[in-house]
């Protein structure tokens, strides 16, 4: 195991590593998050449906799945301090290209441009915090997550506040360029690559050439329970501002709301994370996550449809609850299964972490198809209920993530 001691002296740095992802991970957020303000105004803009919206940014799973399976790759060629910088400023880029977009064929080839590049940065970022956290030995995933919720709640916030007089272009490409400008800053506080060369040879050399069924089936599991869970994660930036103009008549600015009510309640709900994972056990927090999560959203849902026609308000205060629940119940879970995944025993952290994430997005490709259809078959409201079924399906299977049994496998 690779000690902090060892960071320090092979590395000048005048902010720690541990500060310095937990601010490139806030600048990573209000990157990622601030188009998903804006939806609503460039689904207008483009003129598409529900559906087309949602099968035109799908194709941003193709570009996950292409960055995905190269960042593994370009980690341990550049580095994962490089691929996150890069990562993070080609997500800024596509961001701000969403503000500019006046046609529906251009939102495929932007999403598949984020897809690619936030699975650089996320591959980056995750195996720089997996190793941070082996180091110190105690469970700081989830801060570094919270930072990221941090600044897609300010990105949230402030976009509540100017979308009635900033124009979606200027307003993303301003934003944009502050986050660029934050991560060009931080990132470069991160491990260097001889951290990563240093993981990969103490590591390797105890990997077998055949895997163990038992790593195999476990590695499939986390991938599997961290699909679900982020189908529900962002069901919410894909849909939110969207559900609640289009559907529920909620003016622009206000329908930023129920965003920001998950992004705060997950926020509130990383931070709590790390102490109640050393407590209680990763298994047992992502299945009250779930179940919790799943099931607010899920009541939510169904209770907002029912106001939605008559009282509008009241449909808003019951999604911005439900948002609130379930942005408590997926907190902990995609940095739980990123260090679960990262400390597989004699297992790479970047591969461990790029396996799990290749097998995710193509199982989240799946997920997202399905919403998108039946959003125009039952109405997008009753489509999302699908997202509450994976945050419940992703808690039920954290039941079978035995995790001791793995790491006694050498």
């Amino acid at each position: 195991m690779l000690s902090l001691k060892f960071f320090s002296k092979n590395v000048n740095f005048k902010v720690s590593p541990t500060w310095g992802l937990r601010l490139t991970f806030f600048f990573m957020g209000i990157a990622a998050a601030s188009a998903a303000t804006r939806f609503a105004e460039v689904q207008h803009n483009v003129g598409a449906t529900d559906t087309a919206w949602g099968l035109a940014i799908m194709v941003g799973n193709a570009g996950g799945f292409i960055g995905t399976y190269f960042g593994g790759r370009l980690a341990y060629i550049f580095g994962t301090k490089r691929i996150v910088f890069i990562g993070i400023l080609l997500v800024a880029v596509s961001q701000a290209l969403y503000g500019c977009t006046n046609a529906l064929w251009q939102v495929p080839e932007i999403a598949m441009l984020f897809g690619f590049s936030y699975a650089l940065a996320n591959i980056g970022a995750n195996s720089q915090g997996a190793m941070i956290q082996d180091a110190a030995g105690k469970s700081l995933m989830p801060s570094f997550h919270g930072t990221w919720s941090i600044g897609a709640a300010l990105s949230s916030l402030a976009a509540g506040v100017i979308a009635h007089y900033i124009s979606p272009a200027i307003h993303l490409t301003i934003n944009s360029l502050i986050a660029i400008i934050g991560a060009w800053i931080f990132a470069s506080y991160l491990l260097p690559i001889s951290t990563d060369l240093a993981d990969r040879k103490v590591e390797s050399s105890k990997i077998k050439a055949v895997l163990p069924p038992e790593i195999k089936k476990f590695l499939l599991l986390v991938s599997i329970g961290s699909f679900l869970a982020t189908i529900a994660e962002v069901s919410v930036s894909d849909w939110s501002t969207i559900l609640l103009h289009n559907d529920y008549k909620i003016p622009i600015g206000l329908n930023t709301l129920g965003y920001t009510s998950f992004v705060l309640c997950q926020i509130a709900g990383r931070f709590m994370a790390g102490r109640l994972i050393d407590k209680f056990g990763i298994p047992k927090i992502i299945r009250f996550g779930g179940v919790i999560g799943g099931i607010g959203y899920a009541v939510g849902l169904v209770i907002s449809f029912y106001f939605s026609h008559h009282h509008p308000i009241l449909a808003l205060i019951s999604m911005c609850i439900a948002y609130a629940i379930l942005g408590l119940g997926v907190a902990p879970m995609p940095p739980s299964y990123v260090s679960v995944a990262g400390n597989i025993p004699n297992f790479p952290t970047t591969l461990a972490v790029t396996r799990m994430s290749l097998i995710a997005s193509i199982g989240f490709f799946a997920g997202r198809l399905l919403v998108s259809i039946l959003a125009g078959v039952i109405g997008l409201p009753l489509a999302l209920l699908v997202s509450a079924i994976a945050l419940i399906g992703s808690g039920y299977l954290a039941l079978t993530l035995h995790y001791d049994r793995i790491e006694n496998l050498n």
